[in-house]
């Protein structure tokens, strides 16, 4: 909170791990005076390596009950979608260290007792707003001694992205590989959005690669994996501009950088990228 001065700021945090030093960057949540309906968390994860780690703060002065509904694939529903209830008390911070296991341990429909799940997850209080209610993700992996983890805010319904997104500094390399992911938030439509996804060479400027045709249903995640390498393979580093062809639902588009040329060559350490207008 700003005290004296005029001068605009920039605050954030880091998430340390005691004993590798990764870290996990934070980033601040502006306060505004809008009061969402929802947010979206753009994935969640648990698979034999990695697991998702909620953490839901009540900035208010009333309790929140805060509806989780997870939709994935994995999810044995008939829409692939299944939800719980949690309790947040005002001025408080609820930190949930794998999500999935508070579905099991509500006995939530669909939720198996493996791991194998991915998916997005769409936070809702009934018969009210979100006003109050800020959440992030980390997800992580173990390594070196304790886990890689990278953070990643919720994103407000009325704030995901309506018609295109920017996501810069991709790289694809004997070190590095990058995943790109799209989330249709199915905030204001029930119908599919199509996109079509354009691969920039970063030395050169050109456009190298069109991915044309993404058909995603409302709520779904979807990913695509070391997407420099499958779709340029001779791009070391690039951005990518994704573009809605058809369909009215808001979306969120983001990469994550991970060490390693290929999995399990290094640590599998990631770095979450923020799609930009």
């Amino acid at each position: 909170e700003r005290v004296a001065g005029t001068a605009p700021y920039a605050a954030y945090g880091v998430v340390n791990d005691n004993a590798n030093s990764d870290g996990s960057f934070v980033p601040a949540q502006p306060e505004t005076g809008t009061s969402p309906t929802g947010l979206t968390i753009p994935v969640v994860v648990e698979t034999s390596v990695y697991t998702t780690e909620l953490a839901l703060t009540n900035v208010s002065s009333n309790a929140i009950q805060v509806t989780l509904t997870l939709v994935a694939e994995s999810v044995t529903t008939p829409d692939r979608s299944t939800a719980v209830s949690v309790r947040v008390e005002a001025g408080r911070q609820l930190v949930l260290p794998n999500v999935l296991d508070a579905f099991r341990a509500q006995g939530a429909p669909g939720v198996g007792p493996s791991a194998g799940t991915v998916g997005a997850l769409f936070l809702t209080v009934p018969g009210g707003t979100c006003q109050g209610l800020v959440a992030g993700a980390r997800t992580s992996a173990p390594g070196g001694g304790g886990r890689y983890g990278l953070f990643y805010p919720a994103v407000p319904w009325g704030q995901a992205s309506t018609e295109s997104a920017w996501l810069y500094g991709l790289r694809q390399d004997a070190e590095n590989r990058t995943n790109l992911a799209i989330v249709n938030t199915g905030e204001v439509s029930s119908a599919d959005d199509t996109f079509s996804i354009d691969l920039y060479d970063g030395t050169t400027g050109q456009i190298v690669h069109t991915e044309s045709g993404v058909a995603l249903g409302p709520r779904r995640w979807l990913q695509f994996g070391s997407a420099l390498s499958t779709w340029a393979p001779w791009v070391s580093q690039g951005y990518v501009h994704v573009r809605r062809t058809s369909g009215a639902a808001p979306f969120i588009a983001y990469a994550v950088i991970n060490d390693g040329g290929v999995p399990q060559q290094r640590s599998d350490d990631g770095a979450f990228v923020a799609s930009s207008e």
